[in-house]
């Protein structure tokens, strides 16, 4: 342990082990931390307010996956608007789907719905040996597969 001095007074730092193991296992606390670093808040941040270990803090920010825990989701359209001001800028379909974290089956899907030919996505597509390509193939593959789902016909 660490002795602390000041003005002529000294004291020693209380082992916070044994206090921060208590608090780590209460699930409510846990719950609450998850929420604030979905919010955005930092990890440092997080370990200070709710008084956890911070070391445990920054290892529940890594594996606590942001991409799917999202507190607000942006609506199709404003992420077809998006897509769109991207390739009419002139972005390869590569950089469109890392910015806005989207498979490249759905860009491509935003782009032709919205009257984009084929020639013009072909010439920014990325090359065959892509992992985007590659997942691009199966997924086309997999729709091919299934039947196409159709709303019921409720008038002959």
């Amino acid at each position: 342990m660490n002795n602390v001095e000041c003005n002529g007074l000294s004291a020693e730092n209380p082992d916070l082990s044994r206090f921060y193991k208590s608090r780590s296992r209460d699930s409510s606390l846990i719950d609450m931390a998850k929420k604030m670093l979905v919010y955005g808040m930092s990890p440092g941040k997080v370990s200070l307010l709710l008084r956890l270990n911070p070391e445990f803090v920054a290892e529940l920010a890594k594996t606590w996956n942001h991409k799917f825990r999202k507190v607000k989701y942006t609506s199709q359209y404003a992420i077809k608007r998006t897509v769109r001001q991207y390739f009419d800028s002139g972005a390869m379909l590569e950089k469109i789907c890392a910015d806005l974290q989207l498979p490249l089956f759905s860009v491509i899907t935003f782009l032709q719905r919205d009257g984009v030919s084929d020639q013009e996505i072909a010439s920014r597509m990325p090359v065959s040996d892509d992992p985007l390509f590659i997942e691009y193939r199966k997924t086309i593959s997999r729709k091919q597969a299934a039947p196409q789902r159709r709303s019921p016909r409720l008038h002959y």
